[in-house]
């Protein structure tokens, strides 16, 4: 029954996306997109019933070694999910889950609780709505590329989206990156929008987006903020009343909901762990915790030493794992990916060469914030593993950058092509 109930529900949620797809996009690039769609869907749900079957066999030990490489802290949202519907339900229960110091994934655990809540303990279904929040973000990441820059490019992006394995991963089983993904996706979506024209849809849109990651990765949430303010500060051209009346009625609804969502004492804990001793030591418990540690020496705790570690850290992020040190199951299955990684990496600074000549104020807010997140996470990250999932969040927007790039490669083969015909054919 649960198999029954999960497949219903996922089947109608995507046949309302791709409605949505074709209706707000006719033409080729509708077909195309719902056609994207549906083959990112196509695979989560398959690696999705995969793990789930094999899990379900196995009675979901989270001891044992498939459960360990490939549900991960899927089980926590699980358990604290059912917890927390259980606690709604009106039983009396202990969920540690939501007692921890700083509560990063919360919101997570509410929204599995709210599904279990309504339909039962059925992990299944939260890993196909985690399916189509992953197919959710290709759609975003599509109509920021094609809005930044051209319908090329931003096919290029939902591809590199859609299929990269990494993608595909985290959106299969109870993992809450899809959700991070998707709230940084929109956030960023609506401040280009309001750099175009104000709009209370998007300052709503952006309010909603902003406040439901705070919830998922609290840390991320102020990068965004920062990363918006410094747009609307330096990447403005409209008058100065307009601009000022617009800054300062988005600011006005944003502190009034981040004062309502937020309590005093939660920021004020959230605050420490933006000082780089605290930075330091997480770094050196994800070094010790993980197999695969980066420089476990450094020592990030001084804004010299910070400095210091800072290009070793960048190679990492971006490169890691490197083939010749791949060490488990999990690395090796990278090692595709990360070569064809690295062959887009020419396509990447090619492409954000002509962003910063060409499009550098209306992609101010993504660089803006890819570039803070990516400084921070060289810096924080003390191993691999989760150097390499962090990562996700920033890669969606290289994605962009690598569509820029082959699209400028291609036009400059043409005109290549046009420039050596003969003068008589020309």
């Amino acid at each position: 029954m649960d198999l029954v109930v999960a497949v219903a529900f996922a089947i109608v949620l995507n046949m309302v996306v791709v409605a949505q797809v074709r209706a707000r996009l006719p033409g080729a690039e509708g077909r195309f997109l719902g056609r994207t769609y549906l083959q990112t869907i196509g695979l989560r749900y398959l690696l999705a019933f995969v793990l789930y079957f094999h899990l379900d066999a196995a009675g979901f030990a989270g001891a044992s070694a498939f459960a360990a490489t490939f549900w991960g802290d899927s089980s926590t949202y699980d358990l604290g999910g059912y917890l927390l519907s259980r606690e709604w339900a009106g039983e009396v229960v202990v969920n540690p889950y939501l007692n921890r110091q700083h509560q990063s994934g919360i919101g997570f655990i509410h929204f599995v609780a709210v599904l279990y809540s309504l339909f039962g303990r059925n992990q299944l279904l939260v890993q196909l709505v985690n399916g189509v929040i992953g197919g959710l973000c290709v759609l975003v990441i599509y109509a920021i590329a094609a809005r930044l820059f051209d319908r090329a490019t931003a096919r290029w992006a939902a591809l590199f989206m859609a299929f990269f394995p990494q993608m595909i991963f985290w959106s299969s089983a109870l993992y809450k990156d899809p959700a991070v993904m998707l709230a940084i996706a929109v956030c960023m979506y609506a401040v280009i929008r309001l750099q175009e024209r104000f709009s209370l849809s998007q300052v709503i849109l952006f309010v909603a987006s902003s406040l439901a990651l705070l919830s998922l990765r609290f840390y991320v949430f102020y990068m965004v903020v920062f990363a918006t303010l410094g747009t609307f500060l330096f990447g403005q051209r409209r008058g100065a009343f307009r601009s000022l009346l617009t800054h300062s009625l988005l600011v006005l609804v944003f502190l009034a909901a981040f004062s309502f969502a937020a309590r005093r004492e939660t920021v004020e804990r959230q605050r420490q762990y933006f000082d780089l001793r605290q930075v330091q030591v997480a770094r050196a418990d994800q070094a010790h915790l993980g197999r695969s540690a980066i420089a476990p020496e450094v020592d990030v705790s001084t804004p010299g030493g910070a400095l210091a570690a800072l290009p070793r850290g960048l190679v990492y992020l971006m490169f890691a794992p490197f083939p010749w040190s791949i060490t488990g199951v999990r690395q090796a299955l990278t090692l595709p990916e990360t070569l064809v990684w690295y062959a887009l990496m020419p396509a990447f600074a090619r492409g954000l060469l002509y962003t910063l000549r060409h499009r550098f104020r209306p992609c101010l807010p993504i660089l803006a914030f890819a570039g803070m997140l990516t400084v921070a996470y060289a810096l924080f990250q003390g191993n691999v593993g989760t150097a390499y999932r962090q990562r996700t969040q920033i890669t969606m927007f290289f994605f962009v950058f690598m569509g820029v790039g082959l699209v400028q490669k291609r036009l400059e083969r043409e005109r290549r092509a046009v420039l050596g015909r003969p003068a008589a054919v020309a």
